[in-house]
C-alpha cells in the first residue's frame, strides 16, 4: 500500500530564537508526520523582505513582525495573519555605534536611522521611535542596509546612525563594546504574527490547520525544557544569562482561540504616527477562519 504524498507548505521567517519551535518540529520530523513537508526559508532581511515573497507567491506563509505584518496588509497585501507566534512583546534595541552620542540622547533628533528595507519591522519601528521623539523621517533620513550584518558594517564605517534590532540578537555586539544600546522599545501587542495568502489560505486551509497545531506542540514541549535557555545560548550566540533573560521574557502562542490582543492598538499607533494613510479595522487583517476578530481587539 502506497502512502499518501506529503502536502508542501512553503514558509519563511527570521533565523531568530522565537523560530526555534518551527526548526525542533523540522529536525523532528513532526510535520511529516502530520503529513506535510514543509520547506523553511531563513530570511534575515526581515519582514519587509518576506511581505514582498509573500506577493510574488514565492511562500505560503511567514512569521512577521505584528506591526510590519499590520503595514503590510494595509499596503494591500495578498495575505492575512491566521495566528501568533507568540504572547509576548518584541523588545527592540535602539542602538547607536559605541561612543557616537557624545552630547547625549538629543542627537537623535538630527540622526538617520538605518533600516533593513522598506517596509521591514526596523523601518516601521524606527517611524514609531521617530515619532514618539516628535519627529517625522523622510527619504533622507533613512540608510537601507539589507540586514543585520549590513548595519553592522555600516556601524564599523564610522557613520552615526540608529538602528533599532531584535534586543538578545544584537547582544553579543553590546557586549562587544562596537555597539551602544541607548534604550529598549516594546510595545504592548505580540511581538510576532503567522501569515498565509490569500489563495493559499482558499486551498489549503487544513494544511495550515495542521501546521499551527504542530507548531503550537513544539513551542509548549520547548517551553517546559529546563534545558531551553541552554538550546537558546547554544544555538544563537548568547551567554547563557543574556538567553534566560530572553527565555523567561518570551512565550510563545499555543492555544488555539484565535485570540490576538493589541491589533486595535497597532493600528492606532501606526495611524498616528503616519505609517498607515488610512484607518482599519481588525477585520481587514485577519482570516476570519483563524482569528476571532471581535476577540483580537
Amino acid at each position: 500500500m502506497s502512502e499518501r504524498p506529503l502536502s508542501i507548505v512553503r514558509i519563511a521567517g527570521v533565523p531568530e530564537p522565537f523560530n526555534l519551535p518551527w526548526m525542533l518540529g523540522l529536525e523532528r520530523r513532526a510535520f511529516v508526520r502530520a503529513g506535510l513537508e514543509v520547506k523553511w526559508r531563513t530570511v534575515p532581511q526581515g519582514t519587509g523582505a518576506m511581505c514582498t515573497l509573500l506577493q510574488q507567491e514565492e511562500v505560503d506563509m511567514a512569521v512577521l513582525v505584528t506591526e510590519g505584518a499590520v503595514r503590510g496588509i494595509a499596503e494591500g497585501g495578498s495575505f492575512r495573519i491566521v495566528g501568533s507566534l507568540v504572547d509576548t512583546p518584541l523588545t527592540w534595541g535602539v542602538h547607536v555605534p559605541a561612543g557616537s552620542l557624545p552630547g547625549g540622547t538629543e542627537q537623535f533628533s538630527t540622526m538617520p536611522y538605518a533600516i533593513s528595507r522598506i517596509g521591514s519591522g526596523s523601518h516601521v519601528m524606527a517611524l514609531v521611535h521617530a515619532h514618539r521623539l516628535g519627529r517625522t523621517l523622510t527619504e533622507k533620513d533613512l540608510v537601507l542596509v539589507n540586514d543585520l550584518k549590513g548595519a553592522v558594517d555600516l556601524f564599523k564605517s564610522g557613520r552615526k546612525v540608529t538602528f533599532l534590532w531584535e534586543k538578545a540578537i544584537t547582544s553579543p555586539l553590546v557586549r562587544s563594546g562596537a555597539w551602544q544600546r541607548v534604550e529598549d522599545l516594546s510595545s504592548p501587542w505580540p511581538g510576532f504574527v503567522i501569515v498565509a495568502r490569500n489563495e493559499f489560505l482558499r486551498e489549503h486551509d487544513t494544511q495550515v490547520v495542521r501546521m499551527l497545531r504542530v507548531f503550537r506542540d513544539q513551542a509548549k514541549g520547548f517551553m517546559e525544557k529546563k534545558a531551553g535557555p541552554e538550546m537558546v545560548a547554544q544555538r544563537y550566540g548568547l551567554e547563557l544569562s543574556e538567553a534566560q533573560e530572553w527565555y523567561r521574557s518570551t512565550r510563545w502562542s499555543v492555544q488555539d482561540d484565535g485570540l490576538i490582543p493589541g491589533l486595535a492598538t497597532i493600528i492606532g499607533e501606526l495611524h498616528s504616527a503616519g505609517i498607515l494613510e488610512r484607518d482599519l479595522a481588525v477585520e481587514d487583517l485577519v482570516d476570519r477562519a483563524f482569528v476571532h476578530p471581535s476577540r483580537g481587539r
